[in-house]
């Protein structure tokens, strides 16, 4: 059932602060799909703990949408209850997804709870800016706060992207005394939707959210023949194979959002939580959008160093792969649509035992992606100028461990996807840009942002490259 619902809001908050005085206002930074996303910074004092510095007072998503709603309906001739939906076309912006979200605490270590968490809130202005994307600064990053109590520092970065639907948390966790220590690190927030919070999916199909979830999405619950302005969520917790997984999740009646993880980290040692969440108009898209986001594209890894990669604990490990060459090169000209290509060249350490024939890997480049399915002999080729081969050493059909040497090629359109990572339509000479690479095989992902060198004609080519040393 569709209707048309002409809504007319006289204003719109665009910052709802904290209840209290700040020293400084929340940072908005906006996504692909135009949500307006507002960062704590400099929080004093604190009012809650899920307002602290690098949470966020609230989120919007502001294009036009057609939004569902969802009630509940009693079948009276069998007692049964069912959630029934009615979808609305609104074209104003929808209200404020969150009331502060993901403030980070530390909440146990080494397995004693602490009668009072320790809140990251370092009461400072952000340390520095690491992400310019679109003449803008994409990534805030938090001053290091201390708690010598505890022998840990605690810090954040908080990532939007320019090209992407999501906001990107690298919650981190430095280990700064003399022995190993375990510590729960708890992401606390509220959602706007409050007591009236339904889950609308989960990555283990039912209504429920568990340690056991990678990722699942929400929306508000309203009385029958009524709609939301609320947005619908989506939450990314954890990947597959993850060092240190979810420990305990769940949204409690007031729509209070609590995910624990309690990982070991050795000393002079940091471990990384990697959290992610979208803000849609959709539930269709609030699913969608972390079924993608947990198998790490390579535009979720924007903006992420080698070594912060490596320290993510809540993902299966993730390794750079080692690069002998690649090129990047596009044709402007009409006739040679579908021409771009992409050519890799390096190396990555696998494990022993693996069986390559059947082995999916997938590979990303800037969001041009190709699935591939091994032969026996590591190989494969999807037609069309796309082809993967691995060059592995066997014993009895499965792999040895070793350092294996690997190429791929794609080819398409790629000219859109690369133009956000400033391989434009213009005429450059030796242009430094940065283009993020994943790939995927046997449990393992590898990730890289890959720095090239990019020289264009306008109106003709385009060509990045990178070589390394020899």
């Amino acid at each position: 059932m569709r209707r048309s619902a002409s809504v007319l809001l006289s204003s719109i908050a665009l910052g709802v602060m904290l209840a209290g005085t700040a020293a400084a206002l929340p940072i908005e930074l906006r996504d692909q799909n135009g949500t307006r996303y507002f960062v704590n910074t400099d929080v004093d004092p604190l009012i809650t703990q899920s307002t602290a510095s690098g949470a966020v007072t609230d989120a919007t998503f502001t294009r036009p949408v057609t939004v569902t709603s969802y009630w509940i309906g009693f079948t009276p001739w069998f007692g049964w209850t069912t959630v029934y939906t009615v979808q609305w076309t609104l074209n104003v912006p929808l209200t404020n997804a969150f009331a502060g979200f993901n403030g980070m605490l530390v909440t146990a270590v080494n397995g004693q709870t602490l009668p009072v968490p320790l809140v990251f809130n370092p009461g400072e202005v952000p340390a520095g800016e690491d992400c310019m994307q679109d003449n803008q600064n994409r990534q805030i990053i938090f001053p290091t706060q201390d708690f010598p109590s505890v022998g840990l520092s605690l810090t954040r970065k908080v990532f939007v992207s320019h090209n992407a639907e999501f906001a990107r948390w690298m919650n981190i966790v430095t280990n700064t005394g003399t022995s190993p220590v375990e510590v729960a690190i708890t992401l606390r927030g509220q959602l706007g939707s409050d007591d009236q919070t339904l889950v609308t999916a989960t990555s283990t199909g039912d209504s429920t959210i568990g340690a056991t979830d990678l990722w699942f999405a929400t929306a508000q619950q309203v009385p029958q023949g009524t709609f939301s302005l609320q947005p619908k969520i989506g939450f990314v917790v954890q990947g597959e194979g993850a060092t240190s997984p979810v420990a305990s999740a769940g949204i409690n009646g007031s729509g209070t959002v609590a995910t624990t993880y309690t990982p070991t980290i050795d000393p002079g040692e940091s471990a990384t939580i990697l959290t992610f969440v979208t803000v849609q108009g959709s539930s269709k898209q609030a699913k969608k959008v972390p079924e993608n986001l947990v198998t790490l594209p390579s535009s979720s890894i924007q903006c992420m160093t080698t070594q912060e990669l490596i320290q993510v604990v809540n993902f299966a490990p993730i390794t750079q792969p080692e690069l002998k060459k690649s090129t990047l090169k596009l044709y402007q000209q009409e006739k040679k649509v579908d021409q771009d290509t992409v050519s890799w060249k390096g190396s990555i350490t696998i494990g022993a035992g693996v069986a390559l024939e059947g082995q999916v890997v997938t590979v990303d480049v800037g969001g041009a992606t190709q699935t591939f399915t091994l032969d026996d002999k590591g190989k494969a080729d999807n037609g069309d100028g796309n082809k993967f081969k691995i060059k592995a050493k066997l014993k009895n059909g499965v792999t040895k461990a070793d350092n294996v040497k690997f190429n791929f090629h794609m080819k398409g359109d790629f000219k859109t996807l690369f133009e956000a990572y400033g391989l434009v339509d213009e005429t450059v000479s030796d242009e430094a840009v940065t283009v993020p690479i994943s790939m995927s095989a046997a449990g393992r992902t590898f990730a890289v942002e890959q720095p090239f060198t990019y020289n264009a004609k306008q109106g003709k080519t385009g060509t990045a490259k990178v070589k390394a040393d020899s």
